[in-house]
Formats: structure tokens, C-alpha cells, sequence
């Protein structure tokens, strides 16, 4: 994955893990793999020319509130903020990490909740990063499992001669419509896991 930074000071050429990197002229812009790019940025040679703050990702989190589809990001959003938190832990500022993380975590609520009905419907997918078609790739498949494993423990039989069902769906659910056990609370109905029995 790549991010497009601004060259602040002549670079000259480099071999850098058995490739050249540069040479980059001051105010030229130049496309290099993230961990390039924040090499560069440590060492004051570039900045990138979208970086993500606080402020632009609560701009992201309006557009995305706002927007019935996920909103489309900019290209290579998921690793240009973890880069974003790795440097700020380098120089140890706490206060605007967490005011990161705070900002991250709203907008993923918001966004995964469109993630989640892009998972059904294959259109919606379209703009996606590719983390985020990753999620919804593995939705689409813990989907379609889940569906597979309901039809298997719902399976009808054929109606027996007195008019009733046969026995997956009686083994499955007993003779009371309420299959919830008793003296279990709630909250702690999902809390086992994913997998299905």
C-alpha cells in the first residue's frame, strides 16, 4: 500500500532492503510504501499530503454519519492511521492518542454497521477499502455458514400422516415456543462465542 507524501528537503539517492529510493527534489510529490514514507517523515525529509489528525477524522465521521452507503476513504486510510498512532507513541503524546483512538472507535461504530449490510447486498462493496472488503468478505462467509447451519438444524421432513413435523425442529426447540434456557440471563447468551454447535 502506498501514500502520496510532499518532499520538504532534496533527498538523495538511497538503497534502501535492496531497491533505490530516490533521488526527490524539496516540494516534489511522490508516491512511497507507507513505511517509506514514515522513514522519510521521522528523518523531516516529507510529510504526507493527507495526514490523518483528530480533526479530519471527526470530518470523516460527519460525512459518514450523514451518508446511507460507507463513504468512500482516502487510499490507504486503515494504515495511514495506524502509522499515525505508531508515531505519536514515538514521541509520547498520550493526550492526542487517545483523542485518536476516541475518534477511530465512533467512526468503526459508524461505519460497520453499513459494513455489516454490505455483507448482503454485494453492490454496497464497492468503495470499500480493502480491510474493510476483508471484514465484509469474512461477513459474507460467517453469513452464509450461519444460514447453512439453520437450514441443517431447521431441515423440515415430510409431514407425517397425524399432520405434524418430524424431528429436527422439535429436537432442536423441545415442545415450548420459548427455547431460551431457564435462569440465563440475557447478556450472557452470546458470550460463548461464534462458532456454531
Amino acid at each position: 500500500m502506498k501514500q502520496r507524501v510532499r518532499i520538504l528537503r532534496d533527498f538523495p539517492p538511497v538503497e534502501l532492503v535492496g531497491r533505490q529510493l530516490g533521488p526527490f527534489g524539496a516540494g516534489q510529490e511522490v508516491e512511497l510504501e507507507i513505511w517509506e514514507a514514515a522513514v522519510l517523515e521521522r528523518h523531516g525529509f516529507s510529510e504526507p499530503v493527507q495526514k490523518i489528525t483528530v480533526t479530519e477524522l471527526r470530518k470523516l465521521l460527519l460525512a459518514e454519519e450523514r451518508a446511507s452507503e460507507p463513504a468512500p476513504l482516502p487510499q490507504g486510510f486503515y494504515a495511514l492511521l495506524a502509522q499515525r498512532i505508531s508515531d505519536l507513541r514515538v514521541v509520547n503524546q498520550r493526550e492526542e492518542i487517545e483523542e485518536l483512538w476516541a475518534a477511530v472507535v465512533a467512526f468503526t461504530e459508524a461505519r460497520t454497521q453499513k459494513l455489516v449490510r454490505a455483507a448482503t447486498s454485494p453492490a454496497a462493496a464497492e468503495n470499500l477499502s480493502p480491510e474493510e472488503r476483508f471484514l465484509v468478505n469474512r461477513l459474507v462467509i460467517a453469513l452464509k455458514d450461519w444460514s447453512e447451519w439453520l437450514e441443517k438444524m431447521f431441515e423440515k421432513e415430510e409431514v407425517g400422516k397425524n399432520g405434524e413435523f418430524g424431528g429436527p425442529v422439535r429436537h432442536a426447540v423441545g415442545g415450548t415456543p420459548d427455547i431460551q434456557k431457564q435462569g440465563v440471563l440475557a447478556p450472557d447468551v452470546h458470550a460463548s462465542g461464534t462458532a456454531a454447535p
